[in-house]
């Protein structure tokens, strides 16, 4: 016995639009349009027949009643930005007057004006806002509204763990130690004394790159036009970066460094250590709370995330935080114990408490 096809939700509320339609105009029945499988005695229509105005109507009648069915599911982002009493925005670019980001439950790409202007915002992070107007112009959702409050929580962007490669032995005898054959610096002792520990390569998310074209890599584009006097066209190619994937540490860490400044002033110490906190708490998804292993700075790829860790460092210490720093420095050792970055005299002057401003660092 042959099963009568299924009705789909919207044919069925297609069906009743057209029959609430059909009603008002007092149509007759059996017309020439027929759905398939309503029955004979509910009124027809010749959709054919219908002006522009009547379909428009129709068209309405039947989002309507999609809307009350299926929920949120069929308003659109404008209606749905608009009638929330807060939004969750994940921020990707942070420009002059406004924010681009995605909504955090859909992902959704929302441009975000905050009612008293970009301040302290920053990539990777997630921002509550209270909406005031939303609105769509050309093909770009607007949102204006205020900051109620901003968070970095990496865990609840639900980003893929960059991929620790090329796992080998780090020996600690292998190495050289001391500086001109001189003591080994007390710091650096525990390390050597942990003995062999693997070693890894951290995977290195770069746009665009061809890795037959050098030049094609966006992040020495950006440095390119930065140290040539074009430093909003770099920023534009760091955001663009991080638009096409958050997981670019070395975008966090250059957008860190060209807001640090020499010696920073407190705004830019506190925005700085966003950006590099965020490059850090993306990194740290691949390791875990207790990894014990190596990132030699000698294994490029692992430089992106060493660059973050040194700057989140720096930034600490330039706001006087001399414990947070310390932990940093050290930690920093533990991971490349070769130390290119010189966080071992860091170390010395922050445990000292000595004023970054007055360091030899």
């Amino acid at each position: 016995m042959r099963q009568k096809p299924k009705t789909s939700l919207r044919e069925l509320l297609d069906r009743r639009a057209i029959k609430e339609l059909a009603d008002a105009r007092s149509f007759s029945r059996g017309v020439e349009y027929q759905a398939g499988g309503l029955a004979s005695d509910e009124p027809m229509m010749d959709i054919e027949k219908l002006s522009q105005r009547e379909l428009n109507e129709l068209k309405r009648r039947i989002d309507q009643r999609l809307r009350r069915v299926e929920g949120d599911g069929r308003r659109t982002l404008v209606e749905r930005l608009a009638d929330a009493k807060s939004v969750e925005l994940v921020v990707f670019a942070v420009k002059g007057q406004a924010i681009r980001c995605r909504t955090l439950d859909q992902g959704e790409p929302v441009t975000f004006r905050p009612g008293a202007g970009v301040r302290s915002e920053a990539e990777a992070h997630i921002l509550t806002v209270r909406p005031r107007k939303a609105w769509v112009y050309g093909r770009t959702t607007y949102l204006s509204g205020h900051v109620l409050g901003m968070r970095l929580d990496v865990a609840t962007l639900r980003l893929a763990p960059l991929k620790l490669l090329d796992e080998w032995t780090w020996e600690p005898r292998e190495e050289g130690w001391g500086e001109d054959d001189g003591p080994v610096m007390e710091c650096l002792k525990p390390v050597i004394a942990a003995g062999p520990r693997p070693s890894f390569e951290m995977e290195q998310i770069l746009p665009g790159l061809d890795p037959d074209d050098p030049d094609s890599d966006p992040i020495g584009q950006a440095v390119g036009l930065y140290e040539a006097g074009d430093v909003s066209q770099s920023f534009k190619v760091l955001h663009q970066c991080l638009e096409e994937d958050l997981r670019v540490l070395d975008a966090h860490a250059h957008l860190g460094n060209w807001v640090f400044g020499d010696p920073p002033r407190d705004w830019q110490a506190k925005l700085a250590q966003r950006h590099y906190a965020a490059g850090v708490a993306i990194g740290e998804l691949s390791l875990g709370c207790d990894f014990k292993g190596v990132l030699p700075w000698n294994r490029i790829d692992n430089r992106p995330f060493l660059r973050c860790l040194h700057g989140l460092g720096l930034s600490h210490w330039a706001q006087g935080d001399f414990e947070a720093a310390g932990k940093i420095f050290e930690r920093m050792l533990w991971l490349n114990p070769n130390d290119n970055q010189g966080a071992r005299f860091c170390l010395l002057e922050v445990e000292a408490r000595t004023s970054y401003r007055k360091s030899k660092s």
